[in-house]
């Protein structure tokens, strides 16, 4: 923006300060050697304790697991009842891990939440409305569970009226 004159000051328009003082200096210098935060490679503690312990982000395969067994299970449970009570405790074995997962990241993210979520549910429910970015993946890992549950009894009762 070009100066303006006004009486015998140049002035530089946008800038507003409450006096004519110069700006203090910047206090901070930079170790020598030292990278900013932006521009160092990320360490190992910056990944996610799953991601750092199985190499890879573990939803996908743990979904795909999961798909697998509920159609596997299910398509058992048309030869043999078996495969129904086993469809029917993998459903429930994938709402209790999903659980530990949700409980894990409450506890990872902030330890007093954690604590207040195990004593209340009102808490856990506020607290994970507040931070959906945790709450997704173990929702859709329980639901698949809840629905694997579903399955088995709906396949067990068709079972058992047209075998009588």
């Amino acid at each position: 923006m070009p100066p303006r004159r006004r009486g015998d000051k140049l002035e530089e328009i946008g800038s507003y300060k409450l006096s004519d003082e110069q700006l203090p200096k910047r206090r901070y210098r930079k170790m020598p050697g030292e990278k900013a935060s932006s521009e160092r490679e990320p360490d190992e503690f910056d990944t996610p304790a799953l991601k750092r312990f199985l190499g890879a982000d573990p939803f996908p395969w743990a979904l795909a697991v999961c798909v697998l067994l509920w159609v596997g299970l299910g398509l058992g449970t048309r030869v043999h009842m078996a495969f129904g009570v086993l469809l029917f405790l993998a459903g429930m074995a994938i709402c209790v891990l999903a659980q530990i997962w949700l409980y894990l990241s409450i506890f990872l993210d902030d330890r007093e939440a954690g604590f207040l979520s195990l004593l209340s549910g009102w808490y856990r429910l506020f607290y994970l409305y507040m931070n959906l970015e945790l709450v997704w993946r173990p929702f859709v890992l329980s639901t698949i569970g809840i629905l694997m549950m579903f399955t088995s009894v709906g396949l067990g009762l068709t079972r058992a009226m047209s075998e009588s």
